[in-house]
C-alpha cells in the first residue's frame, strides 16, 4: 500500500513538473510575434491599499511621481484602511495623490478595501480611467513602469502582470528565500509569455482594463483576491500577460512568524478558490477546453503534491526502520541528491536573472531546497489547518532596492 501511494504521488509530481518544464522550454524556442496597435494611450487609476504604512509609503509615491509617463494620464489613489498613524497625511503631500480614508467595515484584507474604494473612484471620476493598477504600499516602481504597462495595453492586453523584483534581498536568509522565489517566477514567466501561457497575478504590480469590472465590479471573497480576480477573468476568456519591462520592487518578509503567516494565507486562499469555483471551472472547461485553465492550478498542485510526497517518504523511512531495513536505499540517496542539485541550479539562475550578487545570496542558494520543502509542508498543513484571517506584515524599508 505504501509503495502504491508513493508511486501515485511521484507520478502526479512528475507530470506537473514536466508540464512546467515543457512550457518554459517551448517558450525559449519561440519568439513572440509583434502585435499591431489597437488602442490609444492608457489613462491609469493607480490604487494603493495601505494600513499604517507611514514609514514606507513615501518611496512608492515618489517613484510614481517620477514616472516617465505623461503626468496628465494617471492619478494615484491611496486607500487608507483603518489607519491610526500618519499614512493619509504623508500621502497627501504628493501632487498626483488622492487619499480615500476607510474607518468602518471589516478588516479582512485587500479585497474588502478594493470592493470599497473602486466604487468611490468610479462615482467621483466616472469613466475617466481606462485602466486600473494595483500596488502595495511597501513597493517602489521603476521609472518606466507605466510606460511598459501602457505598451501591453495598447497592443491588446487586458490583464498584465509586471516584473516583481526584491527590494531587500540581502537582509537575511528569509528575505533571500523569498527573493529567489519571486525571481524564479520571473525566470519562468518570460519564456512562457512567448507561448501564450498566463502569468501569475501576485497581488501587486499588476494592471487591468477597467471594463473588466463592468456589471459586477470588484467582488472577490477569498483572502487571495489577486488569484481569485485572475480566475474570474479566465472564465471570461481573459488571461494575464507578463510584461518584463514593467519593473517594480517589493519588500520581502524577514521573520519566521511573518513568513509562516503569509505562506499559510496564500495556500488557504488557493484552497478557498478551488472550493468556490471548481464547479464553474469544470463548466467552462467542458464548454470551451483551454489548456490555460489547467495551467492556473499547476503551481498550487506542485506545492501540495510535493508536500505529500515528502511526508510519504518520511512514512516510508519509518516503515523501513520498523522492518529493520536500511533507512535509505542508494536510489533514494541519488533521487534526493538530484533534487538538491536542481534547487541549486534554479536558485543560481534566479539570482543571476535578477542581477543580484551570487556571493551575497549564497546562503539562500545553498538552502533554497529546504525552503521548497518547508513551503510544501505549509501547503499540506493548510489543508487541515487553514488560516482565513488576514494578518498585516510590518514594513520598514524606506529606501530603494539593495544592489
Amino acid at each position: 500500500m505504501m509503495y502504491v501511494l508513493t508511486f501515485i504521488v511521484q507520478l502526479v509530481l512528475f507530470l506537473t513538473f514536466l508540464w512546467t518544464c515543457s512550457t518554459v522550454f517551448m517558450g525559449r524556442l519561440t519568439h513572440k510575434k509583434p502585435r499591431p496597435l489597437v488602442a490609444g494611450p492608457s489613462r491609469f487609476a493607480i490604487l494603493v491599499c495601505a494600513h499604517n504604512e507611514e514609514p514606507v509609503i513615501g518611496k512608492l509615491l515618489q517613484s510614481l511621481e517620477d514616472q516617465d509617463y505623461d503626468g496628465d494620464r494617471y492619478q494615484v489613489f491611496v486607500l487608507a484602511d483603518h489607519c491610526t498613524d500618519r499614512t493619509a497625511e504623508t500621502a497627501q503631500q504628493y501632487p498626483h495623490v488622492t487619499v480615500l480614508e476607510r474607518s468602518s467595515g471589516p478588516r479582512t484584507g485587500k479585497g474588502a478595501v478594493l470592493s470599497w474604494g473602486i466604487p468611490l473612484i468610479q462615482e467621483r471620476f466616472g469613466s475617466s480611467f481606462s485602466h486600473l493598477v494595483i500596488f502595495d504600499a511597501d513597493n517602489m516602481a521603476d521609472r518606466g513602469f507605466l510606460t511598459a504597462l501602457n505598451d501591453s495595453f495598447t497592443h491588446g492586453a487586458r490583464l498584465v502582470m509586471g516584473n516583481r523584483l526584491p527590494l531587500n534581498p540581502y537582509d537575511n536568509l528569509i528575505s533571500q528565500w523569498y527573493s529567489m522565489y519571486w525571481l524564479s517566477v520571473d525566470v519562468f514567466s518570460k519564456p512562457r509569455y512567448n507561448v501564450d501561457m498566463p502569468a501569475i497575478i501576485s497581488g501587486t504590480g499588476f494592471g487591468f482594463d477597467s471594463r473588466l469590472l463592468e456589471g459586477e465590479g470588484w467582488h472577490t471573497r477569498t483572502i487571495v483576491e489577486d488569484m481569485e480576480f485572475s480566475m474570474q477573468q479566465n472564465f471570461k476568456g481573459i488571461f494575464s500577460e507578463y510584461q518584463d519591462k514593467a519593473r517594480f520592487y517589493d519588500e520581502q518578509p524577514v521573520t519566521w512568524k511573518a513568513m509562516v503567516s503569509q505562506l499559510r494565507r496564500w495556500m488557504t486562499g488557493n484552497y478557498e478558490i478551488a472550493q468556490l469555483y471548481w464547479r464553474e471551472w469544470f463548466r467552462h472547461f467542458r464548454a470551451k477546453p483551454d489548456i490555460r485553465l489547467i495551467d492556473n492550478f499547476i503551481p498550487m498542485l506542485m506545492c501540495v503534491v510535493f508536500g505529500f510526497y515528502f511526508l510519504t517518504n518520511l512514512l516510508w523511512v519509518g516503515h523501513r526502520a520498523l522492518e529493520g531495513l536500511p533507512l535509505l536505499t542508494g536510489k533514494d540517496v541519488l533521487w534526493w541528491t538530484m533534487l538538491y542539485v536542481l534547487s541549486l541550479i534554479m536558485g543560481t539562475n534566479a539570482v543571476r536573472g535578477g542581477e543580484l550578487q551570487i556571493k551575497k545570496m549564497l546562503p539562500g542558494i545553498l538552502t533554497g531546497g529546504f525552503f521548497c520543502i518547508f513551503l510544501s509542508l505549509i501547503a499540506v498543513y493548510s489543508v487541515f489547518f487553514p488560516q482565513r484571517k488576514w494578518i498585516p506584515i510590518a514594513h520598514i524599508h524606506q529606501e530603494g532596492p539593495e544592489k
